[in-house]
C-alpha cells in the first residue's frame, strides 16, 4: 500500500461519509489502489470486533492465497461476465416463450415472439393504470404499444424517430393520458366538492329535478324547521323560520286545561264525576 494505516483509516471514514455506505467506501478504496473487490469479502469483514478496522481486515483477506493475482480489473471482468450470463439466461428464457393465438390476432402478424411478449406486457401495464372499457380504447392502447416498439427499434438502428414520436403523442392525446391531461385529472380529484359542482354547472348546467325528486327525504324542511327555526327562536328573532318552528312544536305540546270559577268541574276532572253520598 502506498499509504500508511492511519491515512487509510481517514480515507475510509471520508468515503463512508461521502458515499453513505461502508461497502461502497471499501469498493472505492479498492478501485483507487487496484485491489480486488468482492461482496463476500466485504461481508466477511463485518464479522470483526469493534476495535478493529474493516478496511484493514478487508485488505488482509484480499491478500490471501486464493485471491493472488486478482486486481480491480478482475472485479470488472467478473461483473461483465455476470451481466453477459444474465443476459444469456434471459435470452434462453425468451426462446421458450409460447405466444398465444389470441395475442397474435390482437396485435397482428409479422412480429417475433419476443416482440409479442414485450407488447403484451406493455398493454397489460397501460390498461392496469388507465381505464379501458371500450373497443376504441383497446385499439388506442394497442397502437400505443406498437408505436413504442417501433420507436425502440428505430432508436437501436439509429433511425429518425420524430415522426414516430408525433404519432405516439397523438395516440396519448386521443386516449386522454398525456402528462398534462393526467395532471389536470389529478388536480380535479383534489378539488373540494363545492368547486367540482361549480365546474360541472359551468361546463354543463345541472337541470332542475322533477318535483317528485326535489326533496324526497324532506331535508330542506327539516333544516329550515329544526336548525334555522330553532336558532331564530333562541335568538328572539321573529320571522318565517321561527314561526315554522313554533307551528311544528305545537304538535308535541300538551295544553293545560283552563277552569273558570267552577270548582265542581275541577273536582270532577280530578276525582271523576260520580257523586259522593253525604
Amino acid at each position: 500500500m502506498p499509504v500508511c494505516k492511519k491515512c487509510l483509516d481517514k480515507l475510509y471514514e471520508q468515503y463512508c461519509i461521502k458515499l453513505g455506505d461502508e461497502d461502497e467506501a471499501i469498493r472505492r478504496i479498492c478501485m483507487k489502489f487496484d485491489i480486488y473487490w468482492d461482496q463476500s469479502l466485504a461481508n466477511a469483514s463485518r464479522k470483526i470486533t469493534k476495535d478493529r478496522s474493516r478496511i484493514h481486515t478487508y485488505i488482509s483477506r484480499a491478500n490471501l492465497i486464493q485471491y493472488k493475482g486478482k486486481t480491480y480489473d478482475t472485479t470488472l471482468d467478473e461483473e461483465d461476465n455476470n451481466q453477459i450470463n444474465s443476459f444469456k439466461d434471459l435470452q434462453d428464457e425468451d426462446k421458450n416463450i409460447k405466444v398465444t393465438k389470441k395475442t397474435i390476432q390482437f396485435f397482428g402478424f409479422g412480429f417475433t415472439d419476443q416482440e409479442y411478449q414485450w407488447m403484451q406486457y406493455q398493454y397489460n401495464d397501460w390498461t392496469a393504470r388507465h381505464e379501458c372499457k371500450t373497443k376504441a380504447q383497446e385499439e388506442l392502447f394497442k397502437n400505443i404499444c406498437i408505436t413504442q416498439l417501433q420507436i425502440q427499434k428505430a432508436t437501436q438502428n439509429g433511425d429518425k424517430i420524430e415522426q414516430l414520436m408525433n404519432t405516439y403523442q397523438n395516440l396519448l392525446g386521443s386516449a386522454n393520458i398525456k402528462p398534462n391531461q393526467t395532471n389536470e385529472n389529478a388536480l380535479a380529484d383534489q378539488n373540494t366538492f363545492g368547486t367540482l359542482i361549480q365546474k360541472w354547472e359551468t361546463e354543463k348546467p345541472i337541470p332542475e329535478p322533477d318535483p317528485e325528486w326535489k326533496d324526497v327525504d324532506g331535508i330542506l324542511k327539516y333544516i329550515s324547521t329544526w336548525f334555522l327555526g330553532h336558532l331564530c327562536k333562541m335568538m328572539g328573532v321573529k320571522n318565517s323560520y321561527s314561526k315554522l318552528y313554533e307551528n311544528e312544536m305545537k304538535k308535541y305540546k300538551v295544553e293545560k286545561p283552563q277552569y273558570e270559577d267552577d270548582d265542581e268541574a275541577l273536582f270532577n276532572s280530578v276525582f271523576g264525576d260520580e257523586k259522593v253520598d253525604e
